[in-house]
This record gives C-alpha cells, sequence and structure tokens, in this order.
C-alpha cells in the first residue's frame, strides 16, 4: 500500500519514460541579445541578422585607418523641412566637426525650404552642402511633389547623377535633424558608420535607441508586427526601435532599395529587407547584412498627437507608417485585400478642436479628412542615369 500511494507520487523509472513521450515539446528558449565584440568577431564573420553593436564598440582610429586605405567616401545627410530646425540642426553640426577630413568627407542637408532661409546661411559658415528638395532632378518625381522619403531619394540621386558618386561601398549616414540638446554626440556617426568599414559583410547600419519621454508611435508598432508570424518577418521582432530615422548604408544598398515618399521611408526599408527585396548578397538574406547599433537614450521634437487642417499630427504619421507595413505585405500575397477592401487615398477620423484652436469652449466635435496618400518609388537603380554612372549596377 505503501508502495503504491509512492508510485502516484513519484513514478518509477519505467512510468518517467512514457510520460516523458507524452509531454509536448519546450518552446525554443529565447536568449538575451548579445552584443558583438567587433575585435572577436574579426572583418569577415557572417553576422546573424540584425545583430547588435553597443556604442564605443568601434576604435575610431582604427576606422579612419581602414577608410583612408580602402578609400571609402563618407557622407553625413540631415533632412530638414524649414528654419524651425535651425538650432538643433547647427549644434549637429557643430558637433561633428572634429570628424571632417578624418571620418566624414562631407555633410549635406536634404533642405525642404527655399534658398531664402536661413538654414542654407547656416550650412555655409560650416563648410555643409545644401541640396534643394524641390529640385530632385528625378524623371519619376515632379518637382511640386515632397516628403522626408523624396528628399532622401533626391539627394541620392543628386549625389550620383550630378556629382559622380559611384563607389559601390561609399557610406551616406542620414540623421534626424530635431534631436534635443544632450543626446547626440560624435558616436552617432563613429559607430555606425564604423561597423560598415569594419564588418566587410555589412551594408547597413541602423541606430536604435531607448526614448525616455517619447516613442509614442514605435511603442505600438512592435506589438501591430508581433501580431503576424511568418519567417521573413519574425526577424524584426529583434529591433530594438523601429522608426529610428538614422541609417548609414552603403551605396549599393540605397540605390537598391524602393522608396516611400514621406514618414513611412523607415518601414519601407524595414519590410524590403525582411521580404528579401533588396537583394543586397546573391544567395543571402538581406538582414544578414544589417547591423542595429544602440546609442543609448534619445529624444527629439515631440508631434502632436493630433492632425488639425494646419498640422500634420502623429495620427496622420502612423496612418502612413501602417499602411506602408501592410501594402508590402499585400504585394507580396501575405494578406489578401478582397470583396471591395482597398488602402485609403485620405486620413478620416473623428476628432474635436480645442478652443484654442478655434474651437468652442469644450471642444469642437468633427471629422477631419486630410489628403494621405504617399507614392512608392522604385529603386534608384532602375533609372538610366544612375546605371550611366554605375556601370556595377548590371552585374552586382
Amino acid at each position: 500500500m505503501k508502495s503504491a500511494q509512492i508510485k502516484n507520487i513519484i513514478p518509477w523509472p519505467e512510468d518517467a519514460k512514457e510520460r516523458e513521450k507524452e509531454k509536448p515539446l519546450a518552446p525554443p528558449r529565447i536568449e538575451a541579445m548579445e552584443a558583438v565584440d567587433p575585435e572577436k568577431a574579426g572583418r569577415c564573420m557572417n553576422l546573424p541578422p540584425l545583430s547588435l553593436l553597443l556604442m564605443h564598440s568601434m576604435d575610431r582610429e582604427k576606422i579612419e585607418e581602414i577608410k583612408k586605405e580602402e578609400s571609402v567616401p563618407v557622407l553625413v545627410v540631415f533632412p530638414a523641412r524649414g528654419d524651425e530646425e535651425l538650432l538643433t540642426l547647427e549644434r549637429e553640426i557643430q558637433i561633428l566637426q572634429p570628424l571632417l577630413g578624418r571620418i566624414i568627407d562631407e555633410v549635406w542637408i536634404a533642405f525642404g525650404g527655399s534658398e531664402h532661409d536661413d538654414i542654407p546661411l547656416m550650412a555655409k559658415k560650416y563648410g555643409a552642402q545644401v541640396f534643394y528638395a524641390h529640385r530632385n532632378g528625378m524623371n519619376d518625381a515632379r518637382r511640386h511633389e515632397s516628403g522626408k522619403g523624396l528628399s532622401m531619394r533626391g539627394l541620392l540621386y543628386h549625389l550620383v547623377a550630378d556629382r559622380g558618386l559611384n563607389h559601390p561601398r561609399a557610406i551616406i549616414q542620414f540623421i534626424d535633424a530635431d534631436m534635443k540638446e544632450g543626446y547626440f554626440n560624435p558616436r552617432w556617426v563613429i559607430d555606425p558608420v564604423g561597423a560598415v568599414l569594419w564588418f566587410k559583410k555589412i551594408e547597413v547600419a541602423k541606430i536604435v535607441y531607448h526614448r525616455p519621454w517619447g516613442g509614442r508611435l514605435n511603442a505600438f508598432i512592435t506589438p501591430f508586427i508581433s501580431v503576424f508570424d511568418h519567417p521573413a518577418l519574425n526577424p524584426l521582432k529583434s529591433l530594438l526601435y523601429f522608426l529610428s530615422g538614422e541609417i548609414a548604408g552603403t551605396l549599393k544598398f540605397w540605390l537598391s532599395v524602393p522608396f516611400k515618399q514621406n514618414f513611412g521611408i523607415e518601414m519601407k526599408i524595414l519590410t524590403s529587407l525582411a521580404l528579401n527585396k533588396v537583394n543586397l548578397r546573391p544567395n543571402s538574406s538581406d538582414l544578414n547584412h544589417v547591423i542595429q547599433v544602440f546609442l543609448g537614450e534619445m529624444d527629439h521634437k515631440h508631434s502632436p498627437l493630433r492632425s488639425t487642417g494646419r498640422v500634420k499630427g502623429l495620427d496622420a504619421t502612423a496612418k502612413e507608417v501602417f499602411q506602408s507595413f501592410l501594402e508590402d505585405l499585400s504585394a507580396e500575397g501575405l494578406i489578401r485585400m478582397e470583396n471591395g477592401l482597398s488602402f485609403s487615398e485620405r486620413l478620416q477620423i473623428s476628432t474635436v478642436t480645442p478652443a484654442a484652436e478655434g474651437g468652442e469652449e469644450m471642444g469642437t466635435p468633427s471629422k477631419l479628412n486630410l489628403p494621405s496618400n504617399e507614392k512608392t518609388f522604385l529603386p534608384l537603380k532602375n533609372l538610366p542615369a544612375i546605371q550611366a554612372v554605375c556601370p556595377w549596377l548590371k552585374t552586382g
């Protein structure tokens, strides 16, 4: 009797084997992200998709030596809408001055304003060059069209078609121009540019960070992506920050990735890489050639939460970002749009206009109906003017 009671609590060895067969398989263990040590990894290592690099990982002197020995051009670009970003932009350019002629060859401003604004005068003071976005010069875009993504693409077109930049490993880094004081430092260039220079198989370094006072839209992107379970999309779930605008990439990468017109550009880049639409290397997943560089905390100017007839808010940005992601899934056949369902070209939301903006004392309920249609542009490598300057595109 006593043995029977014990047997019910502690299985005998023969019973244990049978019960072990009946147990469901445990889910694979998810390990914490381990930061890459460039010295231990070496320059030719195959890194896992979206490997993590920490600030101060790159040795500045070694990076300068590699850049000089391999004659790799490095350009830093600040997309800017207008003079409202003058002070923050000037401070960022000042901080980068010690890197000029050593790691950075040229500083550019992809400017959405006019020649009569103050930013062009400031740029001249520091030796930075200005590209006016309305002069995009591309035969597949109209001059009056605007947007962050289009400004970036127009600047890249200008660098290649007009300035003759054609080194496939040339590095162009885009940095947002509205970062708050105290967060930006030279490491925002040294580490991502250094990662692309050091690791021969890395084509893209995406800066990631923690925003203690912001990141509102990013906080919802992460669980939204988590809704989908697919081998191509799952690696994106290891990203620490989806919508960072700070990306350093080779010219080969920037000429091979499709563009969204405005704020959908960061999501368009990520989904294109995840779905292997960029084709960075033959017979290799695009994300194998992307590294994320964690630079600690960051914050910048916060957009208003809600759009008005005069100001574009976070709700409009969210619409562009989510739609860009879903459009790519639909184009790939991963989701199906049927029975009259289509992507809207307008932002239509119910809202309340506060008294400070002309509403009644309690606020005026209304419906906002704004145009919201981001164009998608093919990779620049498809344009004859780009192919003429970079003949390696036809074979690479």
